[in-house]
């Protein structure tokens, strides 16, 4: 009896399973069906598809489903329907107010305005004190344009929900879509009043919101705001670093640096903030108004943390005004580096004068011709207390005062060290490139060729770059039938240019296109002149030849470097941005995979201002 009872109880529970699988096969809709939906309503032809969609529905009442029924009634315009199937929606479930604004669509769709009003008001009056939900609401208002009715939705959500966050974006975003300025501004200013941690999400908004360049009224309103809230709350500096974050969106420095003193007065900071803006003036070639910040600094005295900075920034930016203006002479950079003489004898020779001496000792090398003083200078920077990786980068400074004075294989042991030592550090693969191009000055291409393809695969895009450049020269001008004579005399201009020897360069150069006329180097040589005539300040000459590039050897690698050159010529040394611009724009469109592209992008930006 009891096999007897087993059997029956597993009879019974494969007709149960069975069955199971049947009912749950029958539940799910057909494939075919779904598709053929979609199929119609994806043409067009909501007819078709009204049918599968209210056979689909009527088997399985899932939202996506009823969306769909719905859709296609309203399309054809069948409103009753719709108005009966929605109604009956509502009640399957009546807490998706999604719902709801489908039958205040049906209403406005067949003139019945005052009893949609009256669904909007009804979801208004009855919000629970949740963020969400008054979220949800809002945002459903805002997409479909009823701005007054989001506005109505914030501001009640503003009673709601005391002390916490006020829907401030939500509200700052409609004020600016009913062209409020003041009342968006107020509201994005607001929420810095909740939490200043929210100061660069408010500054990102009002990045969108507001053209600085020609948005006068926006930017005025913003300026009056915030020195209204400054006013009534001095001891309040958020609204002091807004108001300094407003002069540098309208590239107003001078205006950045007095603000800052003021803040800095006020805050007893230390001179902290003015650093900073004196920073991104210097980055930004304003050198009076960064001159002003860091002289602030150094008026503070020593006690200030940031004063040796300040003192090295401030000889820094004496440096670049010098060297970037249109013209200099030796004297200039001779009077500059009495400057920083003065400054070390001040400070002292130490880890935190580092930069001054490394400075120093580059204007000696490679601008009033005094190798001898650069390499002293160094060496007895070694005995400093200092990291190993400011000794390496010290070692590769003096490794190429010594290429200056001709010392090239005291080179070539320094450079060694500092690739051997840092094999995986970008200051590492530098030292390893230069000692390739020490072995390329030598004629020993072969090896120098063999370091190069290596470096091409560098985490460092300039040096990779400058290796593929250097490798490529060697390989397309050192054929098996061709003689090594051109590119080593190439080379030794190269080493020339380096030294500073600029008339001997444009000699050897000379030399090449007379000796070896057509030769493979010819685009080489021509962005070598370039180069030579832009160190020695002759501006015209240096584009003359850089343009050459640029219009007869765009195909070839040096074009978008022959373009950059020149845009950066105009852009920097004859302050002529407009044609600046014109490059950068030319690097953008003819040379897009460019090294240059994401600097050229930013400055043809900042230039054309868009």
């Amino acid at each position: 009896m009891k096999i007897k009872h087993l059997k029956y109880k597993l009879i019974l529970s494969l007709l149960f399973l069975f069955l199971g699988v049947a009912n749950s096969s029958y539940a799910q809709p057909p494939n075919n069906d779904v598709k053929l939906a979609n199929h119609y309503f994806d043409k067009g032809e909501f007819d078709k598809a009204e049918v599968y969609y209210a056979k689909l529905y009527k088997k399985q009442k899932t939202k996506a489903f009823f969306e769909k029924y719905f859709e296609c009634l309203m399309y054809q315009k069948k409103f009753e329907e719709s108005e009966k199937i929605i109604n009956k929606q509502i009640k399957r479930d009546p807490f998706d107010i999604s719902y709801k604004f489908k039958l205040a669509e049906v209403y406005e769709k067949t003139n019945r305005e005052s009893k949609a009003e009256a669904i909007y008001q009804d979801l208004i009056s009855n919000l629970s004190p949740i963020q969400s939900r008054i979220q949800t609401l809002g945002k459903i208002f805002v997409a479909n344009g009823k701005y007054d009715l989001g506005l109505q939705t914030y501001l009640k959500g503003k009673k709601l929900i005391k002390g916490g966050y006020q829907f401030n974006i939500e509200l700052a975003e409609i004020y600016s879509l009913k062209s409020m300025p003041r009342k968006m501004i107020n509201e994005y200013l607001d929420l810095i009043d909740y939490s200043y941690s929210y100061v660069r999400t408010v500054q990102n908004y009002l990045s969108r919101s507001i053209d600085f360049e020609d948005d006068f009224e926006k930017v005025t309103i913003l300026k009056e705001e915030l020195l209204i809230r400054i006013q009534k709350d001095p001891s309040n500096e958020y609204y002091s670093e807004m108001l300094i974050w407003l002069y540098l969106q309208k590239k107003q420095f001078s205006g950045a640096v007095i603000q800052a003193k003021a803040l800095d007065k006020r805050a007893n900071k230390k001179g902290k903030k003015v650093y900073e803006i004196g920073n991104i003036c210097m980055t930004n070639r304003s050198y009076a108004n960064a001159r002003k910040a860091y002289k602030y600094i150094i008026d503070l005295g020593e006690n200030s943390p940031y004063y040796n900075m300040a003192v090295q920034k401030n000889l820094e930016v004496s440096f670049l005004e010098v060297t970037q203006k249109g013209n200099f002479t030796k004297n200039e950079l001779i009077n500059v580096s009495v400057d920083f003489e003065n400054a070390l004898k001040s400070l002292g020779k130490s880890n935190s004068t580092l930069k001054i001496i490394e400075q120093l000792a580059i204007i000696y090398a490679f601008y009033i011709n005094e190798p001898k003083k650069a390499e002293a200078l160094l060496k007895e920077s070694f005995n400093l207390r200092m990291s190993a990786l400011q000794k390496a980068k010290l070692k590769v400074l003096l490794a190429d005062v010594y290429v200056v004075d001709d010392k090239i294989w005291d080179a070539s042991l320094l450079y060694m060290q500092v690739a051997k030592n840092f094999s995986e550090d970008p200051i590492g693969h530098e030292a390893k490139f230069k000692n390739a191009k020490v072995f390329y000055y030598d004629g020993e291409f072969e090896y120098a060729k063999a370091q190069l393809d290596v470096l091409k695969a560098s985490t460092t895009k300039l040096i990779a770059n400058d290796a593929m450049q250097l490798s490529l020269l060697l390989m397309d001008n050192l054929g098996i039938d061709t003689t090594q004579a051109p590119v080593e005399m190439y080379a030794n201009a190269d080493l020339l240019l380096m030294q500073n020897k600029f008339d001997a360069a444009l000699s050897q150069l000379d030399s090449i296109s007379v000796l070896y006329p057509f030769h493979s180097l010819t685009d080489e040589i021509l962005f070598k002149k370039g180069e030579i005539y832009q160190k020695m300040q002759n501006w015209t000459k240096a584009i003359e030849f850089y343009d050459i590039v640029v219009k007869s050897y765009a195909f070839d690698i040096l074009g978008d470097d022959a373009a950059f050159r020149i845009a950066q010529i105009y852009d920097i040394n004859l302050s002529d941005p407009e044609k600046a611009s014109v490059y950068y724009k030319m690097i953008l469109f003819d040379f897009s995979g460019s090294l240059y592209t994401a600097e050229s992008r930013k400055r043809y930006r900042e230039i054309k201002g868009v």
